[in-house]
Order: C-alpha cells, then structure tokens, then sequence
C-alpha cells in the first residue's frame, strides 16, 4: 500500500504495480478459472477489497481506487453469476494492525487476531459482502454524509499519523 499524493505528480510504475496487483489480478485469475469454478458442484470467489473502497485514504489515493474498482468489479461479477453454482463474496477489512502500513498498536487499528475471528466466522456464511463489525458504519454511510466522513477520517490520520495516535 504505497503511499502517494494525488495532488502532485504520480509514479506511473508503481501505480500501475497496484492496479495490476488489486484490480487485473483479481479479475485474470477469475477470468482463468471461472469455466473449472462453473463446473463444481459448488464454488466461491472471494475478493479482497478494504474499507478504503468505501472510505479512500487520500494519502494512499491509487490503492484505495484500486480497492474501489474491485469493490465494483466484485458486484458486478456476483450479479453475472447469480444463476449459477458459484457465488461471490467480498472480505473488507478495516484497518488491521499488521505489517502493511507498519504494526504499531494503534488503537484505531483492529487488532490482528479479532479480524481473524471474526471474518473466518463470516466465511461460513452466505453473506455477499463480509463487513466486520468494526467497518459496518463506514459502508452503511453512502451518500451526503460521504464528503464528511471522508474529510474526518482523513484529517484525523494525517494530524494523529499511525502509530502516533
């Protein structure tokens, strides 16, 4: 999840590295196997995406546009297959105090284990989307309140940086 600033200049390498990763990875792997998936008796695609599909952080912008178009691609793609054997979900972690953006134990972060417990227990369900507790008000919050929302929580991380909160 490199870091970027959307409003400067870009690195084209690297953000082609996390549309290739996040997005055509995704979508290639699904392409390939998705004639074998429709021949099991039953079958599931899960994608990752993230909170930052609903709510970008703005200094992270190209991984959370990536997150975003999977969040759509996703979508679609469970529309495509709905008459048939194989069912799409969609796992979106909310910040995990992990390794990706450096583990510090901040407090905003859900601890690693609970996010664990937590999603293996939505796994076992038929849910399309499995939202943990923790990011169920940020995907619940579509619409007017979004400009709000995606101004606080951004201000707070860059006042309050991880690690430093």
């Amino acid at each position: 999840m490199p870091f970027d600033d959307a409003s400067g200049p870009i690195d084209d390498a690297i953000s082609r590295d996390i549309i290739d990763t996040n997005l055509l990875g995704p979508i290639r792997l699904t392409s390939a196997l998705i004639a074998h998936l429709k021949r099991q008796p039953r079958a599931t695609i899960v994608h990752n995406t993230s909170i930052l599909a609903y709510l970008p952080l703005a200094v992270s912008a190209v991984y959370s546009a990536s997150k975003a178009a999977l969040h759509s691609y996703a979508m679609s793609q469970r529309f495509m297959l709905r008459d048939t054997n194989v069912t799409v979900q969609e796992v979106a972690p909310p910040w995990v105090d992990t390794d990706l953006i450096g583990k510090s134990g901040d407090p905003r972060a859900m601890p690693l284990e609970a996010f664990i417990a937590e999603t293996m227990a939505l796994l076992a369900s038929d849910n399309e989307e499995l939202v943990v507790e923790a990011v169920r008000p940020v995907r619940a919050n579509p619409g007017p309140g979004e400009h709000a929302m995606f101004n606080a929580f951004n201000a707070d991380l860059i006042a309050n940086p991880p690690g430093q909160a």
